[in-house]
């Protein structure tokens, strides 16, 4: 999985706070969180996902990425939740990520899928970490789907086929609002 660390993380951070903001909002209206459940961010760059998310009645919310760069620019930005106890935030890959953290309600990766390669092994984490009917939504640039796949289709059927294989009862796919549109939309049910 590729990371952002160092100053080229840093510009990344702050390209991010600008340009993913509408599909962080979007991966979080339509994931439609309930109040009292447990979320995952896969991903959560320099937090503006996680801030939407934690407006929101949710109880807990678990991020993960591996870039240090990303994990400092969040905890500042979601320092007050961090304190409440309602974020924590883990300096992993969502493939990594420990049994201790229990079974999520939902998840979330905005702009990160495309980098979580091989693919099999995260959806394989993800249908174990996911609670039965948990809702997954992916928001993924197609600029960055062609850059990492080659092209579109090659990528939505990667990610589609690495979930029903991993045990998602439903997986679907189209074009995000975010981008005017030009964004893929991936979302599944475990």
């Amino acid at each position: 999985m590729t990371t952002f660390d160092g100053f080229s993380g840093w510009v990344a951070a702050k390209v991010m706070e600008r340009q993913n903001a509408a599909a962080e909002e979007e991966a979080v209206r339509i994931l439609d969180p309930q109040p009292g459940s447990k979320i995952l961010v896969i991903g959560f760059g320099p937090g503006v996902g996680l801030q939407h998310l934690l407006n929101l009645p949710v109880q807990h919310v678990v991020g993960v990425d591996p870039s240090q760069v990303m994990h400092d620019a969040a905890s500042r930005r979601n320092a007050a939740d961090i304190r409440a106890g309602r974020l924590q935030l883990l300096k992993c890959a969502v493939a990594d990520l420990s049994d201790d953290q229990g079974r999520f309600d939902g998840a979330i990766a905005v702009h990160t899928v495309q980098i979580c390669r091989p693919f099999g092994p995260t959806a394989a984490r993800l249908a174990k970490v996911l609670r039965p009917g948990a809702h997954l939504v992916t928001i993924t640039h197609a600029w960055a789907a062609r850059k990492d796949y080659g092209d579109e289709r090659h990528f939505i059927a990667t990610v589609s086929d690495g979930l029903r294989e991993a045990g998602f009862a439903s997986v679907s796919d189209k074009s995000a609002d975010a981008e005017n549109g030009t964004a893929i939309l991936i979302e599944a049910i475990r």
